[in-house]
């Protein structure tokens, strides 16, 4: 299960709140922002997946890998 949370961030000049979701990576469940990277909401089939910059990066190298061995073959 994704879970979502909120940072606050408060304007010192105008008291204007900004809210910044964080997601919870599905691989190794740290939290990252939409700024940071990776994939925020997908699916894998019916699976809710988010992935942080690291995992997502992971995930397309070994897709990379097993597309390069099975052209090699």
């Amino acid at each position: 299960m994704t879970h979502y949370s909120m940072t606050k961030i408060i304007n010192i000049h105008t008291g204007k709140e900004r809210v910044i979701q964080r997601f919870d990576c599905t691989v190794c469940n740290c939290k990252f922002t939409e700024d940071e990277g990776g994939l925020q909401r997908g699916v894998i089939g019916m699976l809710p997946v988010s992935f942080c910059p690291t995992c997502f990066s992971g995930i397309m190298d070994m897709a990379e890998y097993f597309r390069d061995k099975d052209n090699k073959e």
